[in-house]
């Protein structure tokens, strides 16, 4: 895969108004693309979900990386002028094969590596992190932030990472603000020793996996008042804004909001109700994608 060209000689130049292609696994990734729209209004999207294959938390880490630098090439051949991995289980195993694969005109950006940036930078030392058995398994976020806080001079910092699995499924089902998610979440964070009134606290938790900022409400009753949530979605969005401007990429301040698009690789009539909630406002899915090329 290294080095390799995966496109094809005849994709579209760039341009500033060209869409910035994201891709999940699922609709989770819309609490990414939300951000994005909210932080970049001028910009357009071309949103892809892979509602066949998800979860991507329980696939192979070979699966995810074929899966998604097959997705990445769809998008950059759409024309996207920048790829988005909206996925915490893909951008912890296969953001190097997407890189591989694309022009070095086009960046890549994942849902990891901003958030640790931003932690190290910030000064956090004791830090938890929640996401699926694959990114939790991966051990990316601890890796990568041990990494960072000793290029940024921090010692004594501690991290933690705790795998969720029953949290996506729920929150898949629009079960959020239902009463069994809070039970769920403080069995996991009791666990995991992170819950109010511990004596041993953490200083921020990472909800590492896109579903879970929508259960932002019941974390914080759990958690109580002395741990920071980090709110992923705009650290993400703040990091593509920034890799935008420094290449002479983004659209201009002024230009007229163009049409986002939203695909998914299996549409059911859970999945059109559920980006709703994801996206915060009406999205419209059509069935679309790498496979349904021929």
């Amino acid at each position: 895969m290294e080095g390799r060209m995966c496109l094809p000689s005849s994709r579209p130049s760039l341009a500033s108004d060209a869409p910035i292609g994201i891709f999940d696994s699922g609709i989770g990734g819309l609490t990414v693309a939300h951000a994005i729209a909210q932080a970049m209004p001028a910009e357009r999207m071309l949103y892809f979900g892979d509602t066949a294959h998800m979860p991507y938390g329980d696939r192979s880490p070979e699966l995810v990386r074929t899966y998604s630098v097959r997705i990445a090439e769809f998008l950059a051949a759409e024309g996207c002028k920048a790829i988005v991995i909206a996925c915490n289980s893909a951008s912890a195993t296969a953001k190097a094969a997407v890189e591989a694969c694309l022009p070095e005109d086009v960046p890549v950006i994942d849902v990891v590596a901003p958030v640790v940036q931003h932690l190290a930078h910030e000064g956090v030392k004791r830090v938890g992190v929640v996401g699926t058995r694959a990114t939790i398994g991966s051990g990316i976020y601890g890796h990568s932030l041990r990494e960072a806080q000793r290029a940024n001079g921090l010692t004594g910092g501690r991290i933690e990472e705790w795998a969720t699995p029953l949290l996506a499924p729920l929150i898949e089902e629009g079960w959020q603000s239902h009463e069994l998610m809070l039970p769920v979440i403080q069995g996991y964070l009791e666990a995991a020793g992170w819950h109010a009134g511990k004596e041993r606290h953490i200083e921020a938790l990472v909800l590492g996996c896109t579903h879970y900022p929508l259960a932002e409400p019941a974390f914080r009753q759990v958690l109580g008042p002395e741990v920071d949530l980090i709110d992923g979605p705009s650290i993400v969005a703040a990091a593509v804004s920034a890799a935008l401007r420094t290449r002479g990429m983004l659209a201009p301040a002024d230009a007229r909001q163009g049409q986002h698009e939203f695909m998914v690789s299996d549409l059911t009539d859970n999945f059109a109700q559920s980006a709703q909630r994801f996206f915060g406002e009406e999205v419209h899915l059509v069935p679309g994608g790498p496979w349904f090329q021929h």
